[in-house]
């Protein structure tokens, strides 16, 4: 699967309230200090990982292993 942003803009580290531009390692904005949103991809060196993405605190669980299929049952005896 190949992930294609629909901009070049939607990969710039915004501030939500103020609009500024910050580096992309920022995680708050130089301009009013507000928290910033990650946009890099979970497990990105120095991002922590998206709410929801798989290893991120919250995240469900992967499903578990099939289990195994039961063993048959014996042939019932003639006649009955």
């Amino acid at each position: 699967m190949c992930f294609r942003p629909a901009s070049i803009e939607s990969l710039e580290n915004k501030c939500l309230k103020c609009q500024t531009v910050n580096e992309p390692e920022a995680t708050v904005c130089a301009e009013c200090g507000e928290k910033l949103m990650s946009v890099a991809p979970p497990g990105a060196p120095g991002m922590p990982g998206a709410p929801g993405a798989p290893g991120a605190p919250g995240a469900p669980k992967p499903p578990g292993a099939p289990g195994a299929p039961g063993a048959p049952k014996p042939p019932a005896p003639p006649g009955a």
